[in-house]
């Protein structure tokens, strides 16, 4: 308890802002008064209430705000937090750990990161596995989680659902997500062990109520069960598990006032390549701006399986005020065909072609060159997307005239649909920000220039080129949660396979070019300093020789 006279020192020369930051420290869980004096016991005849004392000399001199909040290693993991000069328990407490920061090291994630760095496997295996009986309730679940998605990675779905399942002994398990409980449904349903993904699913959606990917979840359940029951032709049983399905993924877009979809041919399974929206759902139902002509780049190589699909999605855009920019990357089968025949019955299809193989990046560098568009974005040639999706981004970087750019969410799945995610983060799920969907102001283009030729990674080298420049307040992202694309995950991707694999941002060829990009987004002094043309004579900075096309 605050003494009078510590309350009276208070007031009488603290600033009012300080006052209000320190009863936000002391209200605070992550701030344990108790311990804090018992830790540092000058705080008792100091004169000053612990928090007092925590805010205004604790924190500066090193000292702990708990067992669980560790202020220097913050500090020292949140650059920007640091660089801000603010005080890193309360941006912990006001924004950290709504954002999935962590307050405190934990044994679990220096042996996770090792892991996935892939430097010392093996011992990075049994460590976490011999935390799983720590008696720190965080260090245990953690390591549980760690592993979990481990073995994941390797197909070990047993393993996985087991180890994950050990979580639920610890009162207090960590990360204190829902997303440990999608990676347990969707090991459970990986093994036939449907049952328990069931009850598994009800239990996620008692603890979270409002997680999106719960629907997501239910769908893939229902798919797998429909698939173990042994038939030699299509029943009215397998149509009427399409229809549950269906209600599962509309759940999330009826939920966003979006219009729901269907099946394409109702004679057909359900696939990515036979969803719709019934055309008179989206026959010009957004409002059209006459300045804001949208481009979207659809850079194409060998898509003659799926093209169709993406290019009807944008045909179908409830946002008509757009021009469709395909690139042809020297293709070798009926893609150049399919584009054609798009744009000879729609004329804001546009087909330029590539008269030799350069890559997606290059593609899409022409076909930024070739764009009209006050608003620019990109779309992959397998990819399918909502109908509403341009019209939900356009809307939002109108209503919010600060916005240089914005995003939007998607989802990974099979050609099946399947949902899925070759590693599932703490904070989100299958669901998460897509990359592709960065939309930008062409003052944005003015301004950088051009993406990087390289195989991979060159969007999220864009991305930071823009937060360098315009700050991490100049985009935004519409319709959390709702999964307003629809990725599909194939094995032959150059994210998905070889030495670009998605797991060489830990170690190897994209941890390297983004080390490298960012060296040079720090060197800029101003912003002509990072305009990339689109043919440099000189790269402004290293790339590995497996990013490099060619």
């Amino acid at each position: 308890m605050t003494s009078s006279s510590s309350l009276g020192l208070l007031h009488t020369h603290t600033p009012e802002r300080d006052l209000s930051d320190i009863a936000d420290i002391e209200q605070s869980p992550w701030f344990d008064a108790e311990w804090y004096m018992m830790q540092y016991p000058d705080v008792a005849v100091s004169g000053m209430s612990p928090a007092q004392h925590y805010f205004l000399l604790g924190e500066a001199w090193g000292r702990k705000a708990g067992p669980r909040f560790d202020a220097a290693y913050y500090l020292n993991n949140h650059q920007d937090v640091a660089k801000a000069g603010i005080s890193p328990l309360l941006h912990f407490i006001r924004n950290g750990e709504k954002e999935g920061r962590w307050p405190v090291e934990l044994r679990a994630h220096e042996r996770e990161e090792r892991l996935w760095q892939q430097t010392a496997t093996s011992s990075a295996l049994k460590a976490l596995q011999g935390l799983l009986t720590h008696q720190d309730a965080w260090e245990a679940s953690y390591a549980a989680w760690a592993l979990g998605r481990w073995y994941a990675w390797q197909g070990e779905w047993q393993r996985c659902a087991d180890v994950l399942s050990s979580r639920h002994q610890h009162r207090e398990a960590k990360p204190a997500t829902p997303a440990p409980w999608l990676l347990e449904v969707e090991a459970l349903i990986q093994c036939g062990q449907l049952v328990n993904a069931w009850q598994r699913i009800q239990q996620l959606k008692i603890a979270y109520p409002d997680y999106s990917d719960t629907s997501l979840a239910l769908s893939n359940l229902l798919a797998v069960q429909a698939s173990t029951q042994e038939r030699r032709m299509v029943t009215q049983a397998d149509a009427l598990t399409e229809q549950f399905r269906l209600q599962h993924i509309n759940a999330l877009f009826l939920k966003a006032n979006l219009h729901p979809v269907g099946l394409r041919d109702p004679s057909q399974p359900l696939t990515l390549d036979n969803v719709m929206v019934e055309s008179s759902a989206t026959a010009g139902t957004a409002v059209v701006d006459d300045n804001s002509l949208v481009s979207i780049i659809v850079p194409v190589f060998n898509a003659e399986e799926h093209l169709a699909t993406a290019l009807r999605s944008l045909a179908k855009q409830t946002y008509t005020n757009l021009e469709v920019i395909v690139v042809d990357d020297a293709s070798t089968d009926r893609s150049l065909a399919i584009a054609r025949a798009f744009s000879q019955k729609d004329a804001r299809f546009k087909v330029l072609s590539q008269p030799v193989n350069q890559g997606a990046y290059a593609a899409r560098n022409r076909g930024l060159a070739a764009s009209k568009g006050a608003f620019i974005t990109v779309h992959d040639s397998d990819d399918w997307s909502h109908p509403q999706k341009t019209e939900a981004q356009v809307a939002g970087l109108l209503a919010q005239p600060e916005w240089k750019a914005c995003f939007s969410d998607w989802v990974r799945c099979s050609t099946e649909l399947m949902f899925n995610r070759w590693r599932i983060e703490a904070m989100d799920g299958w669901i998460y920000r897509n990359t592709s969907s960065f939309m930008f102001k062409r003052e944005v283009f003015e301004t950088l220039g051009f993406w990087d030729v390289v195989r991979v990674d060159a969007d999220a080298e864009y991305f930071q080129r823009f937060t360098t420049v315009f700050g991490d307040k100049a985009f935004g992202t519409l319709q959390r949660g709702v999964p307003l694309a629809f990725g599909r995950s194939l094995p032959t991707s150059l994210s998905q396979a070889g030495p670009t694999h998605l797991v060489t941002q830990f170690k190897g060829v994209r941890f390297d070019y983004r080390e490298a990009a960012a060296q040079w987004h720090a060197s800029g002094e101003q912003p002509t300093d990072l305009y990339l043309s689109a043919s440099p004579a000189i790269r402004p900075f290293p790339a590995p020789a497996a990013n490099l096309p060619g």
